[in-house]
């Protein structure tokens, strides 16, 4: 034990002695993860700013349909600001909306509220339907849901009440029932039917159940691109055990009575401070200086502890399989973007299909962040991650046992 810590002492003290080297292992993610957090702000912010949207409007026959839809945009609030713009024509509203100058467009046809007067029961001629404009395939953006819906309301309940009118006449003028003309107050029934579609919120109550987790973009960014980084960092102590092999160093010190794995082993506690440090580093900075929450700390430092033993297991593996230390730089460039990119470090791991999120587990990076999302997104308890942080360790016990078998602590010499 003494020779493997003598061993893992000499390694990290040589790279404590290069400042450069170890002041940009920490700057330059922190960098990065400033930059993209600051760019993506509002990922997870439910505060992070007012829903504006712009809407190019041309009301052609100016009647309760174009009425109640003006009244209906009409909100300006510190969550939705809507701004209604009026264009005397069909045509210009779609050159607006063609040319991304106005979210959406809506068109009111001459005749639609006569033909929506006439109530659901009649099909409502294509030339006299309100027109809604939108680009091809953006069923997803958030402005055009919330206009499309509000737009939908109004137009249901024009139907529903002018139906329900339709109805009192009909009923009125069957054989054997007689209503006095003077007695049926249809903008009576109509009004009185509007209200109680739009009485849905006096009906419902809404109620919390639990405390919703408070999290922002960093909660995000700094796991995800520490290990991101933390993978990297494995391209130089694998060139370091590779440089020391081709050179002959290890097969000198395996002259002296040094066990081979202890050699190996010392090398590997070395990295795993490093990576430990490195991560830790920038989580404390993260929590200190961006704000990171952190529900949970025993599950976080475990997890940091697992990922710092996976990883460091994960590049021993590599140095095992590859011949030179001219392969290890794109092995290990190529392992850390995929694994990242699968496994959620530039994006949310639930954002991912599930096949997806299946393949990503080959990877530690995907059991790293769904056990730090769980824990500092979702507020899971230490139980509910506790799979994951074993799962870290198992990963890098495999990958360590997997590498003891084909790592050559020598290179084989072609005979003469």
């Amino acid at each position: 034990m003494k020779t493997l810590w003598a061993i893992a002492k000499k390694d990290i003290m040589h790279v404590v002695k290069d400042k450069t080297a170890l002041l940009l292992m920490i700057a330059v993610p922190l960098a990065v993860i400033t930059v993209i957090g600051l760019a993506f702000s509002s990922l997870f912010n439910a505060n992070s700013g007012q829903l504006t949207i712009s809407v190019a409007l041309s009301d052609q026959d100016n009647a309760t349909v174009g009425k109640a839809i003006k009244q209906a945009l009409n909100i300006h609030t510190k969550d939705l600001d809507i701004t209604i713009t009026t264009y005397p024509n069909a045509e210009r509203v779609r050159q607006q909306v063609e040319a991304s100058n106005e979210s959406v467009g809506i068109v009111i046809p001459t005749g639609a509220s006569e033909a929506i007067n006439k109530g659901a029961s009649q099909a409502i001629p294509s030339d006299k339907r309100v027109q809604f404009y939108t680009l091809p395939n953006n069923s997803s953006d958030a402005r055009v849901n919330v206009i499309r819906m509000i737009v939908d309301k109004v137009l249901q309940t024009q139907l529903i009440s002018n139906e329900s009118v339709r109805q009192v006449y009909q009923v009125c003028n069957q054989p054997g029932n007689h209503c006095a003309p003077n007695t049926i107050n249809g903008p009576a029934i109509s009004g009185a039917v509007i209200q109680a579609t739009n009485a849905t919120e006096n009906a419902l109550q809404p109620v919390s159940a639990g405390k919703a987790p408070e999290i922002n973009t960093f909660d995000q960014v700094i796991p995800g691109y520490a290990i991101f980084f933390a993978l990297f960092g494995l391209n130089s102590v694998a060139a370091t055990i590779l440089q020391e092999k081709e050179s002959g160093t290890f097969r000198r010190l395996l002259i002296a009575p040094i066990h081979k794995y202890a050699l190996l082993g010392g090398k590997l506690l070395a990295q795993f401070v490093v990576t430990l440090v490195q991560i830790g580093i920038i989580f404390a900075i993260g929590y200190f200086v961006f704000h990171m929450h952190v529900p949970d700390w025993p599950a976080l430092i475990l997890l940091l502890f697992g990922t710092s033993f996976a990883a460091t297991g994960l590049g021993i593996l590599i140095v095992s399989l590859v011949r030179s230390r001219r392969q290890i730089n794109p092995v290990v460039t190529l392992v850390t973007l995929v694994t990242s990119a699968l496994g959620g470090s530039w994006w949310p791991l639930y954002m991912e299909p599930e096949w997806m999120r299946n393949v990503a587990r080959v990877g530690i990076t995907a059991w790293a962040m769904e056990g730090l999302n769980n824990s500092m997104l979702f507020g899971k308890s230490f139980m509910e991650v506790l799979p994951n942080i074993i799962a870290l360790f198992v990963y890098g016990l495999i990958c360590f046992l997997i590498a003891l078998r084909f790592f050559r602590f020598q290179e084989k010499t072609a005979a003469a």
